[in-house]
């Protein structure tokens, strides 16, 4: 029997009262003390003549929240403009850090699922906005988001080096799901005889074509295309939370241009979408969407109501849904004190404001009047006192506690709450580890792992559309040792496909790993599995050290290994052959195969020829053995080697693998453990 796994691989500010300790730029650690909650809150003033306004006093604004009136404790303007309006700040700015790293602008251009028919518009427009003048204290990035973050460029003024990272970053393959949802909206489109929905393609410009479908055709065409939107939809918003994380410890004022044709939205899950906001306005960071596709936006929304009602007919609830990609990219600009720029061939001028908009904003701090964190979305408005001023501001964010000193989603609120259940709860087979990579002075590189046998969790089914769905959470906190929280982490999974292929899926696994950083030392994880569609949960307690030095990786026992189009050498889990799913169960069975083989990274230094060694033990006696051929070395001076062993031909019992590397006059090593079924 095939036997499929579920496989997840991956990398408006809320403060914590009045004394948020800045470190050095190299420092990425920010500490946060405190217990009382703070919302710090950006905007931007225009008058009716779409002119900036620069002179507003904190009477002249009102901050509502949930329609509440709430009392700021600092009013700050950032920009250009005279000192002698500057000191008749009525209230005082907040001391939150020192001017250097108060006053840095940072800028990420980031790239997202843009086609080889609308490169060259989006590669002008990233030029036209870098045409603009880049002050001393602004830093662009330039990064592509294709389900993962790549950095392409680090943060720079340095026009040249930015351009080229343009050109770098629309060379690449375009997203296959994104591929393969357009074939199959084109499908349907033949089959409701409309006109070509591929933007720019003349060529498909011809009259529909006649209803060349069955029935049962259409219903199939349908079926894929709701799995792949919610599918490349989950995606979309994992990688945009991946984004958001990465930017949210950064000083300063934090603007994202994304460029995008349009951003999908899970139909299954319109919350993310929200969720993916509120961590936006949490973390200070302004959207700014353009859509590259300029003015062609009739295939757009004809593309939405193809998508509408294939929704509707496979899940048999209509409703609305946020299946108008364009309208979602708006949303996320407006909804984070941004706007969006669509509908035009000349972006030149939008992209000016936007550059105004880095350059020049107000900040206000208030301490929300409610303190029930009871999960709801709260609403922000910012109005003015002054008549014909427009203002632009953030839309609100989750009410949720912080843990580790970064908010909740609301998912992990139930996850936290199963986790804090006594007695611990364990409804099910649930597995947890952390794998250790390289050792650095300040950090070592970790991937933590979770997994969860697919039968074990309830299988959701939609009889109607001939569908099934499995939902689960994962969630872990990392203590010290004084027990005290040092990093939280999290992943919501939604997966969904045909029922006809449940049988395959069964047997399978539910595979999460995801990037963690921590200092050495020794720590211990708590790490939580909610089946949220089965409403049931199990924990899962770990010890971990982390090392200070090495040059070996943990050894990997490889569950499979799956191929990629577009590696990433940062994640060690890549090489050569593709991206590793790791088996955290000691375990293999001799009747299903089992683990592939043993995986590892190897960091031994510019211009070495180590010596690697690998053996397998049983009972103290040497079941196998081998002198290791090494692969070509990467980009950042690793190794790393997948060693191929037939545990299946082993006897039932307990085996040590143990990898040996010499190099000059030193010798590092690594044993893992697992047993035989």
């Amino acid at each position: 029997m095939l036997r499929c796994a579920i496989t997840v691989l991956a990398g408006l500010a809320i403060s914590t009262g009045v004394a948020q300790q800045y470190q050095p730029p190299g420092d990425s650690q920010v500490v946060l003390r405190s217990t009382s909650q703070e919302v710090l809150l950006d905007f931007i003033a225009r008058d009716k003549h779409q002119k900036l306004v620069t002179d507003l006093r904190a009477g002249d604004i009102e901050v509502l929240e949930d329609g509440v009136p709430q009392t700021l404790r600092s009013f700050e303007y950032h920009g250009a403009r005279d000192d002698a309006v500057r000191q008749n700040e009525p209230i005082a700015p907040r001391n939150a850090a020192p001017q250097t790293l108060h006053e840095i602008n940072l800028v990420s251009l980031v790239f997202e699922g843009v086609g080889a028919e609308n490169r060259r518009e989006a590669t002008q427009a990233a030029k036209d906005f870098l045409a603009n003048e880049v002050e001393p204290n602004t830093y662009v990035g330039v990064f592509t988001l294709n389900h993962r973050l790549a950095l392409l460029q680090q943060y720079t003024n340095d026009g040249g080096l930015l351009n080229k990272a343009v050109n770098r970053a629309l060379t690449g393959a375009y997203q296959q799901f994104a591929k393969d949802t357009e074939a199959e909206v084109m499908k349907l489109n033949e089959l409701q005889g409309g006109p070509p929905l591929r933007p720019g393609s003349a060529e498909e410009r011809g009259p529909g074509g006649q209803d060349r479908f069955t029935s049962a055709e259409r219903a199939m065409v349908e079926l894929t295309l709701t799995i792949l939107t919610n599918q490349f939809g989950n995606l979309s918003m994992d990688a945009l939370q991946r984004l958001i994380e990465a930017q949210a410890t950064l000083p300063g004022r934090k603007s994202v241009i994304y460029f995008s044709p349009g951003l999908m939205v899970p139909p299954e899950q319109p919350e993310r979408f929200r969720a993916v906001i509120s961590a936006a306005n949490r973390a200070n960071i302004t959207f700014y969407t353009v859509d590259p596709t300029g003015l062609d936006t009739k295939s757009s929304v004809r593309e939405s109501g193809i998508l509408q009602g294939a929704i509707d007919n496979v899940d048999g609830s209509p409703g609305a849904k946020q299946t108008n990609f364009s309208e979602n990219l708006r949303t996320l600009a407006v909804d984070t004190g941004g706007f969006a720029i669509s509908n035009t061939n000349d972006a030149r001028l939008p992209l000016r404001h936007v550059m105004e908009e880095v350059r020049a904003h107000y900040e206000a701090t208030y301490a929300p009047t409610s303190t029930n964190y009871d999960g709801h979305f709260r609403t922000i408005e910012v109005r003015s006192r002054r008549p014909g001023i427009h203002v632009q501001a953030r839309k609100g964010y989750f009410a949720l506690p912080l843990v580790a000193g970064t908010s909740l989603a609301p998912f992990e609120s139930d996850a936290l709450a199963a986790l804090a259940r006594q007695p611990a709860p364990h409804a099910f087979d649930f597995h947890a580890g952390v794998l250790t990579f390289r050792s650095g002075a300040q950090s070592t590189d970790c991937r933590a792992v979770f997994s969860v046998p697919s039968q074990a969790l309830h299988f959701t089914e939609n009889r109607q559309g001939k569908t099934f769905r499995i939902h689960v959470a994962f969630l872990a906190l990392v203590k010290d040792e004084q027990d005290q929280v040092v990093r939280k982490i999290s992943r919501d999974v939604v997966f969904q496909a045909p029922a006809e292929r449940r049988a395959e899926f069964e047997p399978g696994e539910v595979t999460v790993t995801l990037p963690l950083a921590l200092p050495p030392g020794r720590y211990h994880v708590e790490a939580v599995a909610n089946d949220v569609d089965g409403a049931a949960a199990s924990t899962r307690k770990v010890a971990l050290v982390v090392p200070d030095a090495g040059v070996l990786s943990d050894l990997v026992l490889v569950r499979s290994q799956q191929p990629v189009e577009e590696r990433d050498v940062t994640d060690p889990l890549e090489f050569a052959g593709g991206k590793i799913t790791p088996e955290i169960k000691a375990t293999v069975s001799q009747k299903s195969g089992g683990a592939e083989g043993v995986y590892f990274v190897l960091y031994p230094g510019a211009n070495a020829n180590p010596d690697v060694r690998i053996a397998v033990t049983h009972d103290g006696k040497v079941v196998s053995a081998a002198r290791l051929s090494l692969p070509p070395t990467e980009a950042d001076g690793s190794l790393r080697v997948l060693s191929r062993i037939p545990f299946s031909g082993f006897d039932p019992g307990i085996y040590e693998v143990t990898v040996t590397a010499v190099q000059g006059g030193a010798t590092a090593r690594r044993t893992t453990v697992f047993e035989v079924e």
